[in-house]
């Protein structure tokens, strides 16, 4: 191989046949760096590919200069190739002229077949290669010419396509050539070179469609984009042992310093993880020589040129060693790691030919903040090592950004990103959007990545992440996606120590310093966080956000004195429920019970709960599991009233976390579609985890028999109650017999309530001390008679509905009615002192009507 040739024209693959290649790629207009160390231009590395190639005139064309040549060689075969068919007449063929009409200028010099071109001039200040002056048309058909002659291989370079297919003057003449050519016409192993500074292939078809001048180009791109394994030449960014060279010429030419000898080779596989062209490099290099900084890659990061090279050279399996928790990850990843390198040592000694090769793509599933991008991003690294991928940088995508509004252009955009993604890993987050999408669109993306996964197996790697449960359905959703992604690693939340040494670090590395105080008390909210973590709780995320939420504290608190630490004061008040209640006093906790009319019987059942709880928590014991109840009673007994109490009872008592209580009824929990009423009860139970869900009127979930959706709901509960029994209380409240068809709406459901709480209808007695609390609450006045009154009335309510009986709901009814009554009797006089806040007899309505 010529020392001039690089790396990253290695997988170019001349079209088998077709005397077309179109090159394109981020890098086109790059300079590349050869094993010779001299540094050149793209022109002049294409023209060594194609000499290595075996041909023997390479010819370029620009807009500028229709016809030149980088070489003598070149130049003089085509003057003879033009003068010898035609040399007795002294004239061109039928249809063919030249810059001098149809003469033919004779070579003197005489010569035999072409010889192999001479070396390429290099960037080392030649002057430049000589041109002809042709106009476009006699430029076009001198090329037209030499690539339908036989007697020399010839290669035609259009070096500036874009510009070339635009701007020529000659377009129609253009078109012809390349459908001629396409037909046969070319000499077969010629070949016409079109370089587009277009990224992707696709991005070449779409300039094709919008510039509508050479059809059968269009079509020829169009096929080939569509074609597997398609031929092509694509130039991408450099790799370490380009970059590693790029070094020794900034350190030769330019004087550069390099301070870490034993780390150039990691830091220039840290370069190359970054997608920048040579030319990019090589100015940053000149600057940190112009700075008077040795190279290494310490320094690299400093600047922000990398973000993988590190000043004591430790490997992705080093800082992944040094990753909190991820236990099972790392004992994954492990054991990946040494059988992937043992096939690697079967076939090196020809001995693993036969075997399937382990797959490389991988599915990660976790809540977020587990460490899943983070550890992507360690695997590039990892394959990259292990020789696998050249070059293992991580392009991150959500589906967003793979799919589009349009038919093809799903499939256009996901190939952009492969592209970029080629040599490293292509990490999908969020990867069941594809699946779960109605449209065709996520199935075009789908298939684009199959397809590609197929064709570039030794070149791509993708990594599909997202939670575990859709994760799962977006691997079985495709029979494709089954076969490719056959390993899949868990990453499990963090456990609560973890998660502190997370946000220590993260406080640590913001600079700041603490009290033991703080770190105690801060271990406890953690501790508490994540004892109620959400199904989705953020883990790292949420580490990240309490952290900057401590800072603020703290900042507000010093005033600029950053002299000072952390106190627990710096704990911010949203996290504080998190920490362990005090041991509850009883009269604080059941003041609002006390308070109540009617309910002797419900505070004596809960303060047995809280006598018994105080004691284990005396005695160091486990925590009970917080109940589920039984609110038995009729309407107006105080049930909703009580439920409310009892969550933040639970939580003062320490068995909930937060104590806030969702209330429900079954238009909250049923939908009108199946599978819908399972999503919205889950939903609900969700919005009341750690705390309580009081479901009112709960036998109504079962009115409407064996088919009616609120069975369906009533399963969800039973298994949620199950698998959340020391995160959730759930009430049920309703009247004494019906909740019994409740309770037999599954076989499970009635072990899940393990306190029953009987609400009893409110004596008379206890009614008028209801009215009396409503009447003075107003700051109105009571006498006997209207006392007597109000009770004869609220008698003859319960004995005309006694089952119907609204309790404390009909005192409420009774004193709206005595008010209006008030109203109107003082509108039709005027008031006398004290009437205005007295009411009489005749404001009670009359029992009898």
């Amino acid at each position: 191989m010529s020392s001039a040739l690089v790396e990253r024209l290695a997988e170019w693959r001349l079209p088998g046949g077709d005397p077309l290649l179109v090159v394109h790629g981020p890098a086109v207009d790059d300079v590349f760096v050869g094993h010779d160390l001299v540094v050149r231009s793209f022109q002049e590395v294409l023209w060594e590919y194609l000499a290595a190639e075996g041909f023997k005139r390479i010819v370029f064309s620009s807009v500028r200069d229709p016809v030149y040549f980088r070489d003598p060689a070149s130049r003089a075969s085509s003057r003879r190739q033009q003068e010898r068919p035609r040399a007795r007449s002294g004239l061109m063929g039928s249809g063919f002229s030249g810059p001098m009409g149809n003469r033919v200028v004779v070579n003197q010099s005489g010569g035999d077949a072409a010889a192999a071109p001479a070396p390429a001039p290099a960037d080392l200040g030649m002057p430049p290669p000589p041109r002809m002056a042709l106009t476009d048309e006699h430029g076009l058909l001198m090329l037209d010419h030499l690539m339908r002659q036989s007697q020399v291989r010839t290669a035609v370079v259009l070096t500036h396509a874009e510009e070339s297919l635009r701007y020529t003057e000659a377009g129609r003449t253009m078109a012809h050539m390349v459908a001629d050519w396409l037909e046969h016409a070319a000499a077969e192993g010629n070949l016409c070179v079109f370089v587009f500074r277009h990224d992707s292939l696709d991005q070449v078809r779409d300039f094709l469609r919008d510039l509508r001048r050479v059809p059968r180009l269009e079509t020829y791109v169009d096929d080939l984009a569509r074609r597997p394994g398609a031929a092509g030449a694509v130039v991408g960014f450099p790799e370490e042992h380009e970059l590693g060279r790029l070094v020794q010429v900034a350190r030769l030419r330019d004087g550069l310093r390099v301070g870490d000898w034993p780390g150039l080779g990691a830091a220039a596989q840290a370069m190359a993880s970054r997608q920048a062209r040579a030319r990019d490099w090589r100015a940053w290099l000149r600057q940190l020589t112009a700075s008077g900084a040795p190279f290494s890659g310490a320094e690299l990061r400093a600047r922000g040129l990398v973000a993988g090279a590190l000043s004591d050279g430790r490997s992705a399996w080093d800082r992944l060693a040094e990753m909190p928790g991820l236990a099972s990850v790392k004992s994954h990843l492990e054991a990946k790691r040494w059988r992937l390198a043992a096939e690697a040592g079967l076939r090196e000694a020809g001995r693993g030919g036969a075997g399937e090769v382990e797959s490389l793509h991988l599915v990660f599933t976790g809540n977020p903040g587990t460490g899943k991008t983070t550890v992507a991003r360690l695997v590039g690294e990892m394959y990259r090592e292990l020789g696998l991928l050249r070059r293992g940088h991580v392009v991150e995508v959500l589906p967003v950004d793979l799919v589009a509004g349009y038919v093809g252009q799903s499939a256009q955009q996901t190939n952009r990103k492969i592209d970029e993604a080629l040599d490293g890993v292509l990490f999908i987050d969020e990867a069941y959007g594809l699946t779960e999408r109605t449209d065709d669109f996520g199935k075009q993306v789908i298939d684009t990545l199959l397809a590609r996964m197929e064709n570039e197996r030794h070149r791509l790697v993708v990594i599909a992440a997202g939670y575990p449960e859709q994760m799962e359905r977006f691997v079985t959703a495709n029979p494709g996606l089954t076969s490719r992604f056959r390993t899949t690693i868990h990453f499990p939340d963090y456990a609560a120590d973890e998660l502190l040494a997370i946000l220590l670090a993260r406080l640590g590395d913001a600079g700041l310093r603490w009290t033991d105080e703080f770190a105690a008390e801060v271990a406890k909210a953690v501790t508490g966080l994540s004892d109620a973590k959400q199904p989705r709780f953020g883990n790292a995320r949420a580490m990240r956000d309490l952290a900057d939420d401590v800072k603020t504290a703290w900042a507000g608190r010093i005033r600029g004195d950053v002299t000072q630490p952390l106190t627990p004061a710096d704990i911010p008040e949203r996290y504080r429920f998190f920490l362990p209640s005090p041991l509850p006093v009883a009269t604080d906790l059941f003041a609002e019970l006390d308070g109540m009319v009617g309910l002797a019987a419900v505070r004596q059942s809960l303060q047995a709960l809280a006598d018994r709880t105080q004691l284990r928590r005396r005695r160091g014991l486990d925590r009970l599991v917080p109940p589920s109840m039984l609110f038995l009673g009729s309407p107006g007994t105080g049930k909703t009233t009580v439920a409310r109490t009892v969550g933040q009872l639970l939580r003062s008592l320490g068995l909930l976390r937060r104590g806030h209580v969702v209330e429900v009824t079954r238009q909250d929990l049923v939908a009108g579609y199946v599978g819908q009423t399972a999503t919205r009860t889950l939903e609900v139970i969700e919005r009341a985890m750690d705390g309580v869900l009081f479901i009112d009127e709960a036998y109504s979930l079962v009115r409407g028999g064996e088919n009616d959706f609120g069975r369906e709901a009533i399963d969800t509960l039973t298994a949620e109650m199950e698998r959340h029994r020391d995160r959730l209380t759930v009430i049920a409240a309703g009247y004494p017999a019906p909740m019994e068809a409740f309770l037999a709406g599954n076989v499970g459901l009635r072990s899940r309530f393990t306190e029953r709480v009987v609400f009893p209808d409110l004596r008379e007695d206890e009614l008028l001390e209801v009215l009396r609390r409503l009447a003075a609450a107003e700051r109105y006045t009571l006498g006997p008679d209207v006392e007597r009154r109000a009770l004869a009335w609220l008698g003859a309510q319960r004995a005309t509905r006694p089952a119907e009986f609204g309790n404390a709901r009909v005192v409420k009814s009774l004193f709206a009615k005595m008010e209006a009554r008030l109203a109107g009797r003082l509108a039709a006089q005027p008031p006398e002192p004290g009437a205005l806040v007295a009411f009489d007899s005749t404001d009670v309505p009359d029992a009898r009507g």
